[in-house]
């Protein structure tokens, strides 16, 4: 995940909320690997049922 030139894990809550990402901000999410595409899919199904996305 990445927020304002800052670069952390998804899987780091602590790394997360490091980045003090303010409400309605821009972010950005990459996956790799050989599960990327379920994985980004996951994560932004995610987003969207917790009301962080649209």
């Amino acid at each position: 995940m990445q927020y304002q030139d800052k670069s952390v894990n998804l899987k780091s809550i602590m790394g997360v909320m490091s980045l003090g990402v303010g409400q309605n901000a821009d972010i950005t999410i990459t996956t790799d690997g050989d599960d990327e595409a379920d994985a980004m899919k996951a994560v932004a199904d995610t987003m969207v049922k917790e009301g962080l996305s649209k």
